[in-house]
């Protein structure tokens, strides 16, 4: 993460099964194009899709430590994604549902300060 969110204690620690990986990337590698004109989404999307690329435990799950900026980055990817697929994706759309039960809901997100 960035050396900012380095220094302060993680929000949240997503835990994503070895299969949720690679959908919760896709969906940020789409958020930083379609909020390209963003400097700041693209920083924390990256920051987050570098943390994806680390190796998961023993059992397939990968601790993921977000600050709160990051966790709405990734909120906001994983839900932009869930809305964009369409009928015949059901398969990752079951995937990204999984991921955002284990993310805040959009009211307690909201409710957190933006820096």
């Amino acid at each position: 993460m960035t050396r900012t969110t380095e220094q302060a204690e993680p929000a949240y620690h997503l835990r994503l099964e070895r299969e949720e990986v690679p959908v919760a990337a896709s969906a940020l590698r789409l958020y930083i194009s379609d909020e390209a004109h963003q400097r700041r989404i693209r920083e924390l999307a990256r920051d987050v899709l570098s943390a994806l690329e680390q190796a998961p435990d023993a059992l397939g799950v990968l601790s993921v430590s977000l600050s709160a900026e990051h966790m709405k980055i990734t909120h906001g990817a994983v839900r932009l994604l869930l809305n964009d697929l369409g009928r015949e994706q059901a398969a990752e759309g079951a995937t990204l549902g999984a991921i955002l039960e284990k993310l805040p809901d959009g009211h307690s997100l909201r409710a957190i300060p933006s820096q």
